[in-house]
């Protein structure tokens, strides 16, 4: 081995260099997250000192205020000129601009925003929101291709009875629809509300749903004089002796109360009860 090759061969591996890309800044847009919207609409923004948000870094909370002539957002760390400036929301919108990164990282602290666990505003994110969008669609055709297949099981048209039964609140009536009259009915609320047929995985439930099959029992219940409503619609009394079996808390619709009271312990029996009645 000559010398040159030696050296070479010795001589002290350079590391390879890692650059982290310098971050990009995007303009951002924010929403209300309900109806509040209005004309214009402000958000609280720590004029008081009083806005809170938890410091990961230091683990402890900290009073947080809009002043975008400061480069922080942490009222602790402000100067004695800090200005706070109002935050408006137009029609329930909000553009900001990549330059304004003290208002995008108020916002994006702020108590208030969904993403904190807040109910007041959101940021639009229009990637996640089409990606979300694909995922209702796949779970719509698939709800519809349930259905179409349940119709041509035997008996399955008496499943599909049950589900219209539930979202009319009525057997009688889902018993006299045709069969295209029940997929219609079921294929409309799928276009309105696909979620009610599926659960948080977006698996598909509409056939299978303890919810749906245990109001489904009631309403039958109620049709079969078994069970039935008090006058004042408060209470579910049994037919025979009048008595109460369960009363619903204010506010809470009777039939919708009792169907998940079976599914406790208690409502179990009175299930079980029902059956041996029937």
């Amino acid at each position: 081995m000559s010398t040159k090759e030696a050296a070479v061969k010795s001589a002290p591996k350079k590391e390879a260099r890692v650059t982290t890309p310098p971050k990009k800044f995007v303009a951002k847009e924010y929403r209300l997250a309900d109806d509040r919207s209005g004309l214009a609409f402000i958000i609280k923004v720590g004029r008081e000192k009083n806005l809170l948000v938890f410091d990961e870094e230091k683990g402890v909370s900290r009073p947080i205020r809009h002043c975008p002539n400061e480069p922080t957002i942490y009222a602790d760390k402000q100067s004695d000129f800090a200005l706070v400036e109002p935050i408006i929301f137009m029609y329930g919108y909000l553009s900001v601009p990549r330059e304004a990164q003290i208002t995008q990282l108020f916002l994006d602290a702020h108590p208030d925003n969904t993403a904190n666990g807040g109910t007041w505003f959101e940021e639009v994110n229009d990637e996640k929101e089409a990606e979300a969008d694909l995922i209702i669609d796949d779970l719509k055709i698939d709800l519809y291709n349930a259905v179409r297949n349940k119709l041509e099981e035997d008996d399955g048209i008496y499943e599909l009875e049950a589900v219209v039964a539930v979202l009319e609140n009525n057997v009688q009536e889902a018993s006299t629809m045709s069969p295209k009259s029940l997929k219609r009915r079921i294929y409309q609320e799928i276009e309105n509300n696909p979620l009610y047929f599926a659960d948080d995985n977006f698996k598909i439930t509409i056939f299978e749903d303890d919810y749906i099959n245990r109001k489904y029992f009631v309403l039958r219940s109620i049709k079969e004089a078994i069970i039935k409503k008090s006058p004042n619609n408060k209470s579910m009394v049994w037919v025979r002796d009048n008595k109460t079996i369960a009363t619903a808390p204010r506010g809470l619709e009777l039939v919708e109360y009792f169907a998940d009271f079976l599914g406790t312990e208690e409502g179990m029996l009175v299930a079980e009860e029902i059956k041996r009645r029937s």
